[in-house]
């Protein structure tokens, strides 16, 4: 209970306080109605308008999504009744169409005094532009890199015999060996409410343009050879193509070999949050799988990681994993078969998850070392071909002395 009292006759001074104080009340009382777990809870028109600039904001921090918890608030117990959560849902739903977006649950679970949901909001997909998301695909050879992403991106699983990878090489060299040799890409297209939009032509090639137009977020693939004789190639790719995340391939059956540990190294080296996929343990032997899985866990764990491994084995796994993924501390293990397609539903529901790290803007400053103060600026060249629209990003960076 606040009361506020004042004298009829005031100075300008006396004035100019009481006028603060009203102020300083009024704020308060907004910042309690938009901290509530009531607060989607019929809004009035003035708090559903401060509610909508609210999460306009929160989307366009998260560059066109966010996550969204219902029934969550300060200074009171965790939960909504059924009927208070369906009348927040229909004021977020409302919320989202206001911002031509889609809202898709992730999750719901019983709190202390009732349900508590999150939802991913994400804005729909228009003719200007989507999220990108780069993924480095690193590892050692024969750890199913290449395998992982045909079967991600085409959506057929794997023979067991290498058939998914095939569609993926591009030299004759590759497919003679099955080993990649260069800088290869791919992508994977989400919608507005997480459905993968990949989907191959009679001759079973992706249409990238296609793929880019109906997806709110792609994720781009970049696919690095494994092999100790490319890699220059392999740091070329994760320095060359600055990846968002990277993806450390690693074998069950052979366990943590070769180049793994230097690709690690790398990743660690260059400041990119890694993320752990154990394939092939439909092949592996439970006492070889927990071989591996003790080997790797005391890798992360030791002081030159320090990170944090995290086994993704239910949704509320992949969630919590993927929202605090960008912290570089913790570090998410799947355990995949691309031949059975278990746990594949996991790993794609974490990378529908992602955000973007690296957001360079229009007129964004940094301090260079040696240099000093240097404003980034943008020249964009249009270049289309026949089926493919390439857009070259020439970054120009100037001194903002000169």
């Amino acid at each position: 209970l606040y009361t506020i009292k004042f004298e009829r006759s005031m100075s300008n001074d006396d004035q100019e306080v009481a006028d603060q104080a009203l102020n300083l009340f009024a704020e308060h009382v907004d910042n309690e109605e938009e901290n509530s777990k009531f607060a989607l809870v019929e809004p009035s028109d003035e708090h559903f308008e401060q509610l909508l600039e609210i999460l306009r904001n929160k989307l366009e921090d998260g560059i066109g999504e966010c996550v969204y918890e219902v029934g969550i608030g300060d200074g009171c117990p965790d939960g909504l009744s059924g009927e208070d959560m369906e009348a927040s849902h229909a004021t977020l739903l409302t919320l989202t169409e206001s911002l031509n977006a889609d809202l898709s649950l992730l999750r719901d679970k019983q709190a202390e005094d009732g349900k508590v949901a999150e939802y991913l909001i994400r804005r729909r997909p228009t003719d200007e532009d989507f999220t990108e998301v780069r993924v480095a695909v690193i590892g050692n050879v024969d750890a199913g890199k290449s395998t992982l992403l045909g079967v991600l991106t085409h959506g057929e699983l794997d023979n067991g015999r290498g058939f998914a990878r095939t569609k993926l090489f591009r030299h004759k060299h590759e497919q003679e060996t099955g080993r990649t040799s260069s800088v290869g890409n791919d992508i994977l297209g989400f919608d507005s409410k997480g459905t993968i939009v990949n989907q191959a032509d009679a001759h079973n090639t992706q249409d990238w343009k296609k793929i880019c137009s109906n997806s709110s977020k792609v994720i781009t693939f970049i696919d690095l050879a494994g092999h100790e004789k490319y890699l220059k190639t392999t740091i070329f790719g994760m320095t060359g193509h600055l990846p968002d995340f990277g993806m450390l391939m690693i074998g069950a059956n052979a366990g943590i070999i070769g180049m793994t540990k230097e690709h690690l190294g790398l990743s660690l080296a260059l400041g990119v949050p890694v993320y752990v996929v154990v394939t092939k343990i439909d092949m592996c032997p439970p006492n070889v799988l927990e071989e591996t899985m003790n080997v790797l866990t005391k890798i992360l764990k030791s002081p030159g990681c320090r990170k944090i491994p995290l086994l993704v084995s239910t949704q509320d796994d992949v969630i919590v994993s993927a929202t605090n993924f960008t912290s570089e501390r913790i570090c998410p293990i799947f355990q995949i078969s691309n031949v059975t397609g278990q746990n594949m539903d996991l790993l794609k529901a974490f990378l529908n998850l992602l955000s973007v790290r690296n957001n360079f803007k229009e007129g964004d400053t940094y301090s260079v070392p040696g240099v000093g103060e240097c404003i980034i600026h943008y020249k964009v060249h249009h270049i289309e071909y026949n089926v493919q629209c390439t857009l070259y990003i020439v970054h120009e960076i100037w001194q903002s002395s000169r």
